[in-house]
């Protein structure tokens, strides 16, 4: 390598003597050190590209190394600036042509690099982010660069089946932004770069398999064009969801979100403009929804006033329209939930189209019992909140959150039954619950309270209240007395969704073995509700539920109508 640096040394040497320059040394210093310098860094990039070196500790060598060189070339003066230093024609023309060698001997260097190996498109991210730390840079020359270097990989490519460029969505989130610069010509020579990008990705070996777009059927490439992309967020997002495989999108999402804690606010809108005009569409092809959301919630948590908190929370709207597991997640943080989670659930789940589908995970929640212990955690003695599955607190609580909304109204009285005795249920485990943690709020109370006011059910709750009927939970001995008294007090108001849960409750009765709360629960209720439909004329419900449903030992029906009586 050493030899190598040398001789290159020499032919320079060898050159600025056998060329009859025009350019006094003295006023040309800047620009034959640039080219000194990078005609030895050159040396030693290629030496370690032919060499038997690691590939992982060749990259970070070479790429040390280029950026050691960007700093030296791209801090040099703007052409206009070095043609004046020529006192004659002859002077100003062999001062361009030095400047145009030096631009053109990095750019032959990471051609080099490229058409050895594609991976190595890397480095046009680090020059970009390189770019952005100074604006003293030659901006625009470097985005040349770029775009040749792009427009090589992308003829290289053509005629493979497929390729393997994974730096392709975070490179694609960086000229992304480019495209929109206030500098027209940095903006052009970033469409251009981008569309040579997205010809790369089309090549990508796409083995996942992702759900069809809304607009599939009409696929227009024209969109691929730099024309279109110039400064045009909607056709950025749109030609960048139709065309990035599931794992570049992710990156491309991943990097653009970083984007929004940059300094410099029009970078972060532009971040913000284009990430949600690309999930609008192409949501469902981010894979790594939860780690997404986890990070905006730790974010906001940190700094509730973000600047671009709005930005986030619709992010999030976005990423979990299509994300089942999110549901899970977002129950899964300690309890009580705090000011920033109950923000994201807002954001996540109150769009009426996601509903029925947030109510449907929620009651899946609420099967479970609060407070248990995971298997691993078994043997230990001493009781802790923080070592067992508190996800139907959290659930309870969601629930108070959600409810009252507008969007939910529909879904609220699709499953009230359920509803309803699901969080029946969740009143005895929170009971249990709380002999060992007093501090623990009854979520499930409140979420119940909130059920009955939200279905039209006001007075129930009003007189549920005068009745006490709240604090009876608290008193293990009169914790069936609690749910009497519920199911009393709405049998009386004739709830209008009586045959909804008659018959939800005659299903529990015969789907087979349940927990003893629940059991004893549909004991109680559905022999109270039964007594509205048994004083209809010829109606054979009472006789029919007590044929069917194999009740709790601990409770009998006929001795509890008696009771009653």
């Amino acid at each position: 390598m050493t030899s190598n640096i040398q001789k290159t040394i020499t032919s320079l040497q060898n050159l600025q003597s056998s060329v009859e320059w025009h350019i006094p040394e003295h006023r040309a210093t800047c620009l034959w050190d640039a080219f000194s310098d990078l005609l030895c860094d050159r040396a030693m990039i290629l030496a370690m590209n032919s060499s038997f070196i690691d590939p992982s500790l060749q990259f970070a060598s070479q790429l040390k190394i280029i950026k050691s060189s960007f700093k030296k070339v791209f801090s040099i003066p703007s052409l206009e600036k070095i043609r004046k230093l020529g006192n004659s024609e002859a002077e100003k023309e062999d001062l361009e042509n030095l400047y145009q060698n030096i631009l053109n001997t990095y750019e032959n260097t990471l051609l080099i690099l490229v058409s050895e190996d594609l991976y190595k498109l890397q480095i046009l991210k680090d020059l970009v982010v390189w770019m952005n730390e100074d604006s003293s840079y030659l901006q625009e020359r470097v985005m040349v660069i770029i775009s040749r270097v792009l427009s090589f990989a992308s003829r290289k490519v053509r005629g493979h089946a497929s390729v393997e460029v994974p730096c392709l969505g975070v490179l694609a989130a960086e000229l992304s932004l480019l495209c929109c610069h206030s500098d027209l010509s940095v903006a052009q020579q970033a469409s251009v770069g981008m569309h040579h990008l997205l010809c790369i990705a089309k090549h990508q070996n796409n083995t996942e398999k992702h759900k069809p777009m809304k607009y599939e059927k009409h696929r227009n490439y024209s969109l691929l064009s730099p024309s279109s992309l110039l400064q045009n967020r909607a056709k950025i997002a749109q030609s960048v969801g139709q065309t990035l495989m599931p794992s570049l999108l992710t990156d491309f999402t991943w990097s653009l979100l970083m984007t929004f804690s940059s300094p410099d606010y029009v970078t972060a809108f532009n971040a913000s403009t284009i990430l949600k005009l690309t999930l609008e569409y192409y949501a469902h092809k981010v894979t790594t929804v939860c780690k997404i959301v986890d990070a905006i919630y730790k974010q906001l948590h940190k700094n509730p006033s973000h600047v671009m908190r709005r930005a986030m929370l619709q992010v999030i709207t976005l990423l979990t329209r299509d994300s089942p597991k999110a549901i899970f997640q977002l129950m899964g943080y300690p309890v009580p939930a705090d000011n920033t989670l109950v923000l994201i659930w807002h954001a996540a789940y109150s769009e009426s189209s996601v509903a029925l589908h947030v109510l449907k995970k929620i009651l899946l929640i609420l099967k479970g019992k609060p407070g248990k212990m995971h298997e691993s955690l078994l043997d230990k003695r001493r009781f802790s909140l923080h070592r067992t599955d508190m996800m139907p607190v959290a659930a309870s609580q969601a629930l108070c959150t959600l409810l009252p909304l507008g969007s939910y109204k529909k879904a609220v009285a699709q499953f009230f039954p359920q509803l309803l005795m699901a969080l029946m249920v969740q009143l005895f485990y929170i009971s249990d619950l709380r002999k060992m943690a007093e501090d623990m709020p009854c979520y499930a109370q409140n979420a119940l309270q909130v059920l009955l006011n939200c279905s039209g059910l006001q007075q129930v709750n009003i007189v549920l209240t005068k009745k006490n009927c709240w604090n009876e939970f608290s008193n293990e001995l009169l914790q069936h007395h609690g749910i009497y008294l519920i199911a009393k007090t709405l049998s009386d108001f004739n709830f209008p969704q009586f045959p909804e849960t008659l018959h939800y409750l005659y299903k529990l009765s015969v789907e087979g073995p349940r927990q003893s709360e629940e059991s004893v629960i549909t004991v109680i209720f559905l022999t109270e509700v039964s007594f509205i439909d048994c004083e209809q004329p010829g109606s054979l419900s009472l006789c029919k539920f007590k044929s069917t449903l194999q009740p709790s030992p601990s409770l009998n029906i006929d001795s509890y109508q008696g009771l009653r009586q």
